[in-house]
């Protein structure tokens, strides 16, 4: 008897350890096995600089994979190269686009990173606005300098002309010898 409860008492800790292992790559699904790999080539093409290969195998990525944990980190990840100033196609809007999908996306592993990226790419928007809508100081000082010194040019130029016929009328107006 003690044998058969010890027997089972082996199997019963065998299948509880069994639970806590990871299951073996092959077990995994498709979406889980191919990130590492996708991920580490967007990487690879970013910091080459080659910011639109890293966003076609990302996008490429999450339309083969929709509705996953991992699609959700393609999307994070666009919209972080999205970001970078290094990247020439880099678009504030569609950053804050992809942040906003990913943030609504549960279970998510960069949610507070997220938040904090799209925070920052509205106050970057805003800035970019702020900055169209207001004339550059430096050209308006110089542009203002320029109208001063046109005005003045203007000024000695009618004043030199009313000094000239003033003494053109004292010429006409003096009495002749």
């Amino acid at each position: 008897m003690i044998g058969r409860l010890s027997r089972i008492a082996v199997l019963a800790l065998s299948l509880a350890a069994g639970g806590c292992l990871p299951r073996p790559r092959f077990l995994q699904p498709e979406a889980q096995r191919s990130w590492p790999a996708t991920y580490l080539s967007a990487q690879g093409a970013a910091d080459r600089g080659a910011y639109d290969d890293a966003d076609r195998v990302l996008a490429d990525f999450a339309k083969s994979h929709p509705n996953t944990t991992q699609a959700a980190e393609a999307g994070y990840w666009r919209a972080v190269y999205k970001l970078d100033p290094a990247n020439k196609g880099a678009s504030t809007r569609d950053a804050i686009t992809g942040l906003d999908a990913y943030l609504a996306s549960t279970n998510v592993d960069h949610r507070g990173e997220a938040t904090t990226l799209r925070r920052l790419a509205a106050q970057l928007l805003s800035l970019d606005r702020a900055l169209a809508q207001k004339p550059d100081e430096s050209s308006s000082a110089a542009t203002v300098k320029s109208r001063d010194e046109e005005v003045q040019k203007l000024r000695d130029e009618l004043q030199a002309t009313k000094d000239e016929l003033d003494r053109i009328k004292r010429r006409l107006a003096a009495p002749k010898p």
